[in-house]
């Protein structure tokens, strides 16, 4: 049986480059919302054997796209406060259109990798057979 693949909130931060100040409760809460979201779209509720790591990728991307309004969100009443990295990096936050437009990165990338974690089903390919929706070709 193939071995759960899955996220933590810090390999989360660490992908996102997100302060530590997020809290673990929001980023764990939001990895339940992308596993429930990557086993929907995927049809299978474990990575396909040999496809570990784009199940991974789609988990993180997932819960990104589904974090970041939030983070956006209850973070602007305290935009005044930018938080410093070593010094040199400043966190700002996302308007609006800049949000969305990362979500909508996030979710595209996300399509991207269920395409490739997606099982083909067995049963609508035999030997020599491929199906195109409603007609069927056969090798002779």
């Amino acid at each position: 049986m193939p071995e759960v693949a899955t996220v933590t909130p810090a390999e989360i931060r660490a992908f996102a480059n997100l302060p530590s100040e997020v809290p673990e409760a929001l980023l764990s809460k939001h990895i339940e919302i992308a596993e429930r979201a990557l086993a929907s779209a995927a049809g299978v509720a474990v990575a396909p054997e040999g496809l570990e790591q784009e199940w991974t990728e789609a988990l993180t991307v997932r819960a990104l796209a589904s974090v970041f309004p939030w983070l956006n969100t209850f973070a602007l009443d305290g935009a005044a406060k930018v938080g410093r990295l070593e010094g040199s990096v400043e966190y700002r936050f996302l308007d609006a259109d800049e949000v969305e437009a990362k979500v909508k990165g996030l979710m595209s990338r996300f399509e991207e990798l269920v395409a490739k974690v997606t099982p083909a089903d067995p049963a609508d390919e035999t030997q020599g057979q491929a199906s195109a929706d409603t007609a069927w070709l056969g090798a002779i």
